[in-house]
């Protein structure tokens, strides 16, 4: 049972979580009178919950407890909105140049790397002045640059354009602001390689260390495998991400066992796996001994924290780690709730922001689910056999790890693997492949031995074309869950968790309930969308790109220039909304037919509106043809396009995002003049229009 009393850290978290959404709806300052009160009432609080009562009236000190973490929460993160985001963000791009010094290194691609840095005086000359750069971090991009070798802690001099960054253009789209907000930053500045310039001095941590350990393993690893297999180990033995092939990425993730690469508690315990081989169990023996075993397993987990670069789910499996394994060496029992609960605490409390990350989410969602399900789960099924017990064992954890993060999976990626258990069957023991074999071929190489990285690659590269298999067994199933479907899911899980594992038979009952009511949830929402037929432009900076949604199908019409994968990422947000189930891609200069509506080329025939792709054909000529919406594709002559929309008062004339500056300045100096309607899709995002 999770009560308070055996798992006090867990309803800890809770509480401070509930804080922390607390000052989005009551905006407060340190100036406020609230601050005060909310110091006096955590002094008061913190007082009562020292006092012991008698057993029947502790009560009052659990009170007490409760509305200190909520009163302490509200302070924490108000206080830590002021640190990092001490002003207003900038409402416009402005040039800044400066000396900034590498916290970590985000992205890494041929011709750009991405870093996030604490900004050293960021400063700008202006008209009535210099503006100076006040948040803590910022968001630094680099392009055109040979920079490979980036570690925490090197100082540039940067200079470059500082903007804030926006917010999504195109409908559903994925909102990059709330995932760099969940680490501490709002502004970018963009800099090419000859703006940035290496400092000498540069700020020596641990960090900073570990970064070079990774770097130096990531050159072993490449220089014994095939790029392929190098990059696999780098991103699941120590999370370095920035050179993953984006096609390895997408077999991960489409055969349902990302969460490999995501280095986490698997990777972690695989680690104390191993140091319990050789270091033995943390329990045993005298209390000497004991100390001194943990201070060892300590040592190598917070080594390996560092070396993946202190994601949320590392850290808070190491934290659970190590908790578990003081209570053994001091002879403590502590529930392993309270340990997750403590875990979850600790990371927010050091950042407030950090439960906004997926991956945090995901991380403590699937340890709920792993020790709600896994071991009623594993005694459902039971098995002589000791090879099929083991492997009813993964299954069951795969299983149980999925439950919760069925509703997160499906309303932040659209899309729920069904190959999960299988892949899940042959990544597990892959990775322990993987993990323990990169790790003994490095300490060979030290010495000179080499012979097994040949055997070693064979079995990286089989593991890479089998989840490249399964990827490709898993139909489309991008699909959309609404916020209320998403919450009866949830509950429906938590429910028969509690009935399956509390032998609740109502419980049962009310999960099915909540189950039924989220499929007819998903079924009035789909009855919605596939009812209003439309047509949507998006704002794609290489060239046209539009949909046409009619009855649940899409028909896209496209430059051919864009690729399929930056269609994808414009799109896929709206086209899941959607609940399209086919899609239809045809070229801008080729024609398409349906009974509600006739595309010739760079004419968009619908029955109460036209749209007219310009330059335009000859047949615009035709009288029996009135143009209601006029897209500027591209623009030549300016006399002419001024000439045919002064010819329609009343058209909509619609700008992409794609259009050159100087026509686009010409064009709505024109409109403002003229009194013409116009929408600029560069500036105001997607255009959406009913038909």
């Amino acid at each position: 049972m999770i009560n308070l009393r055996n798992s006090p850290f867990l309803w800890f978290a809770l509480l401070l979580l509930l804080a922390y959404s607390v000052p989005q709806f009551i905006p407060m300052g340190s100036d406020d009178a609230v601050m005060t009160v909310l110091w006096v009432i955590t002094l008061v609080c913190g007082t009562i919950s020292l006092f012991k009562f008698k057993p029947g009236t502790q009560i009052r000190s659990t009170v007490a407890i409760g509305i200190l973490i909520m009163a302490g929460g509200i302070i924490r993160v108000t206080c830590f909105v002021e640190e990092i985001f001490p002003k207003e963000s900038l409402t416009s791009s402005v040039r800044m140049q400066g000396v900034v010094s590498v916290t970590e290194v985000l992205k890494v691609k041929e011709q750009s790397i991405t870093l996030k840095c604490r900004q050293e005086g960021l400063l700008s000359d202006s008209v009535s002045g210099y503006i100076s750069y006040s948040d803590k971090y910022i968001l630094v991009q680099i392009r055109q640059t040979d920079l490979r070798k980036v570690f925490p802690g090197d100082r540039f001099y940067i200079q470059g354009w500082v903007s804030a960054f926006n917010a999504p253009m195109n409908p559903h789209a994925f909102d990059i602001r709330k995932y760099y907000r969940s680490i501490g930053i709002r502004h970018q500045i963009s800099c090419k390689g000859p703006e940035v310039i290496p400092q000498i001095e540069s700020d020596n941590s641990l960090f900073r260390l570990t970064a070079k350990w990774q770097s130096i393993l990531c050159d072993i690893v490449s220089a014994h495998t095939s790029p392929e297999v190098a990059q696999l180990t780098n991103a699941l033995v120590w999370g370095d991400r920035t050179y993953m092939n984006e096609e390895i990425r997408d077999a991960f993730a489409d055969s349902g066992a990302m969460h490999v690469l995501s280095v986490s508690g698997m990777h972690m315990a695989m680690i104390y796996s191993m140091l319990l081989l050789f270091l033995g169990p943390p329990g045993a023996g005298t209390y000497a001994r004991r100390i001194f075993r943990f201070v060892c397993y300590a040592i190598a987990i917070i080594l390996y924290m560092g070396l993946t670069g202190a994601c949320p789910a590392v850290v808070r499996s190491g934290l659970m780690i190590l908790l578990y394994l003081l209570g053994k060496a001091m002879g403590w029992n502590t529930p392993i709730w309270n340990l997750l609960g403590f875990a979850a605490f600790l990371m927010l409390w050091i950042n407030p922001f950090v439960w906004m990350n997926v991956g945090f989410q995901l991380s403590f969602l699937a340890m709920a689910g792993i020790l709600f399900y896994a071991q009623p789960t594993i005694r459902y099924f039971s098995f002589k056999n000791i090879i099929l017990h083991r492997t009813w064992e993964i299954t069951a954890v795969s299983i149980a790890a999925q439950i919760f993060i069925l509703p997160v999976i499906l309303r932040q990626f659209y899309q729920f693997p069904l190959t999960f258990i299988a892949s899940s069957l042959v990544a597990m023991p892959a990775s322990y492949v993987i993990i323990f074999g990169s790790l003994i071929n490095i300490c060979l190489s030290v010495v000179g031995i080499d012979f097994l990285w040949p055997w070693y690659d064979i079995a990286g590269h089989w593991f890479i074309l089998s989840m490249k298999w399964m990827a490709g067994l898993n139909p489309e199933m991008n699909y959309s869950l609404p916020a209320l479907a998403g919450l009866l899911l949830f509950l429906m899980a938590a429910l028969f968790s509690m009935a399956l594992i509390y032998l609740w038979p109502m419980g049962k009952k009310a999960a099915y309930i909540a189950g039924l009511s989220a499929l007819v949830t998903l079924g009035c929402h789909r009855v919605n969308q596939w009812h209003v037929d439309e047509i949507v432009i998006y704002h794609h900076f290489k060239g046209l790109l539009a949909d046409v949604m009619v009855d649940g199908q899409c028909i896209s019409i496209q430059d051919t220039i864009i690729t399929p994968g930056s269609v994808e990422f414009a799109t896929r947000g709206n086209r899941c909304h959607r609940d399209v189930i086919h899609t239809i891609s045809t070229a801008d200069e080729h024609g398409f037919s349906t009974p509600k509506f006739n595309y010739t080329p760079r004419i968009l025939l619908f029955a109460n509106a036209t749209l007219l792709i310009w330059p335009a054909q000859d047949d615009v000529s035709n009288p029996n043809i009135v143009i209601t919406h006029l897209l500027v594709d591209h623009c030549t002559d300016l006399n002419a396009l001024k000439s045919f929309i002064c010819n329609y008062p009343d058209l909509m004339v619609i700008l992409p995002a794609y259009l050159k500056p100087y026509p686009k300045k010409v064009l709505i100096s024109f409109f403002s003049e003229m009194n013409i309607r116009y929408w600029d899709i560069g500036e105001q995002g997607y255009f959406k229009m009913p038909v």
